[in-house]
């Protein structure tokens, strides 16, 4: 019992090495530069393990990306708690979460360079991290889905479609709109954007909903009122 513990523990602090190994080679690489060879000399460990642990650096990207880092996990008690008490409390959710997800991706290298996976075209590397950010993205909106009766998945399509986007220009020094999107300044406006979205998205399918509530009522027999 005792050996296999010390055996997990070796796997996981040999783990923790290549996932740190596989971000500073995308850092200073970027995603078409990553590959086992670079990501076991940097971890100072035999490309085997690469293979052995995740089947080869497909495995490894979809294993980092699903990590939780780059988009975050919530478990039953956090959902609990940050579930809205009120309907007017989701925009704040929703907008909150993004903005404070895409600040990450602005501030983390490497992360950024995972997002260009979206945009390169035939690379298996890059399908199979795209595919995995997908995946997440999608595990991300149906955990944060209290809005009835509005299409949240594809809002968060637009909305985070858009946030990657900008955030990948913005690595390229562009501009949108004659919006600076290196400054403070510009994204402080795409993020004042992004809260008015969501809080005019909110405003109307709270409107929906009570409009429709006031029809129900209006259909109700008599004895019922």
């Amino acid at each position: 019992m005792e050996k296999d513990d010390k055996v997990r523990r070796n796997r996981a602090k040999t783990t923790q090495r290549i996932v740190e190994a596989l971000e500073e080679v995308i850092a200073e690489r970027g995603l078409e530069g990553v590959g086992v060879n670079r990501v076991a000399e940097k971890a100072n460990v035999s490309k085997v393990l690469i293979y052995r642990y995740f089947g080869g650096m497909e495995g490894l990207l979809e294993y980092y990306v699903k990590m939780g880092k780059l988009f975050p996990v919530f478990n039953p008690a956090v959902l609990d708690q940050i579930r809205p008490l009120q309907d007017s409390d989701v925009a704040r959710i929703w907008y909150r979460q993004v903005i404070q997800t895409y600040r990450y991706f602005r501030t983390f290298k490497a992360a950024r360079e995972i997002l260009k996976a979206t945009v390169i075209e035939n690379d298996s590397i890059a399908e199979t991290t795209a595919k995995a950010q997908d995946e997440e993205m999608t595990r991300l909106v149906e955990q944060l889905s209290f809005v009835k009766g509005a299409d949240t998945q594809a809002i968060s399509a637009i909305i985070l479609g858009a946030m990657t986007y900008l955030t990948i220009m913005a690595q390229n020094d562009r501009t949108m709109i004659s919006i600076d999107l290196r400054s403070e300044e510009g994204w402080k406006r795409i993020e004042n954007a992004v809260k008015t979205i969501y809080i005019s998205l909110n405003k109307m399918a709270i409107q929906s909903k009570e409009v429709n509530l006031e029809l129900q009522s209006a259909h109700l027999p008599m004895a019922q009122w």
